[in-house]
């Protein structure tokens, strides 16, 4: 009788482990990760702004031109480099930048800091002068549809004087539409 029940015991045991096992070979749906973000942000883009410029305390200047970059996303964090031109009016004839970005994307957005070179051109007393220094700059950008995104940028350039440049843009993305990231 005690073999009977062991062997009983025996056989249950092992039709069990099997039923565990092929239970753990099922398949199961993805994990979405808790930083998953909707858009992608990698590609190189182009696209043009609006805005407005002052150089010190003095007069500010309309402005408007165009920019180019690439960023590339790796889970939330975005690294780019971006490159613009503005042509202004009055104080202010024209800046141009060359910045590295470091941004965060979450939802559609992206929240960045950027850090380069700038150059403007300045009305002097005797004419006009060009002349470089440090940028630093923070902005937001939003993913429209598609590939367009909108953004609100200030940047602050030290180029002998202090010009402070405030400017929306709106860009567009070359290649693929947007792609959930996991």
């Amino acid at each position: 009788m005690y073999a009977c029940l062991r062997m009983s015991l025996v056989a249950t045991a092992l039709i069990s482990t099997s039923v565990v096992a092929i239970a753990a070979d099922a398949p199961r749906p993805p994990v979405r990760s808790q930083l998953a973000t909707i858009y992608d942000w990698t590609g190189f883009y182009a696209g043009g702004h609006v805005g407005v410029g002052w150089v010190g305390d003095g007069d500010s200047s309309f402005l408007g031109g165009g920019q180019v970059g690439f960023n590339y996303q790796m889970r939330q964090w975005v690294l780019g480099v971006e490159a613009d031109l503005s042509a202004a009016s009055k104080d202010l004839n024209w800046t141009s930048t060359l910045a590295a970005r470091l941004g965060w994307a979450f939802d559609r957005w992206l929240v960045y800091g950027k850090v380069g070179s700038a150059w403007a051109n300045i009305d002097v007393e005797t004419g006009h002068r060009t002349t470089s220094g440090l940028l630093l700059g923070v902005g937001a950008e939003y993913a429209l549809q598609n590939n367009w995104t909108a953004k609100i940028e200030y940047n602050r350039m030290d180029v002998d004087h202090k010009v402070d440049v405030l400017k929306l843009g709106l860009n567009y993305r070359f290649g693929l539409g947007p792609l959930p990231r996991y």
